[in-house]
């Protein structure tokens, strides 16, 4: 069962809460492309996965999403979470985000993987919609 990032759902985090991107172990795959991962392909240091994760924002609503798992930052973790079925992305990498196009959200938000596998729960702290300037310094719009 494969698919693209983008098309990820809440129930796929469900069903799987590790995925990984196949392109890591078989580099014909689409860097785009996740599949389910078991324990020993979410164990192997070599990975390249998402783990589900909760979501808290500043008032205390929580919601249900995926994060990166490894580094922290915000530019490596790509967290992405569900909000009534509909997917936000904090991360646009060189592209500024239009302000008119972002979700109205409670900052800061903490998101903290499940620990499944053996992996450890690790947190990223969100503090807004990040994106890479022209100067290439990371930059937080907040909406």
């Amino acid at each position: 069962m494969s698919k693209q990032i983008w098309d990820i759902t809440l129930q796929d985090l469900l069903e799987h809460s590790v995925w990984q991107f196949p392109m890591w172990k078989d580099d014909s795959c689409d860097e785009t492309t996740i599949i389910p991962a078991n324990e020993n392909d979410a164990l192997d240091p070599n990975s390249n996965i998402i783990v589900k994760a909760q979501f808290v924002d500043a008032v205390g609503s929580e919601f249900v999403g995926f994060i990166n798992y490894g580094l922290t930052e915000i530019g490596y973790s790509q967290p992405c979470m569900f909000v009534n079925d509909n997917v936000v992305n904090f991360w646009f990498g060189i592209s500024k985000p239009n302000k008119a196009d972002l979700i109205k959200l409670n900052f800061p938000i903490v998101a903290k993987s499940i620990p499944v596998y053996g992996l450890t729960s690790i947190s990223v702290n969100i503090d807004g919609f990040g994106y890479i300037n022209e100067d290439s310094s990371t930059c937080v719009m907040h909406c």
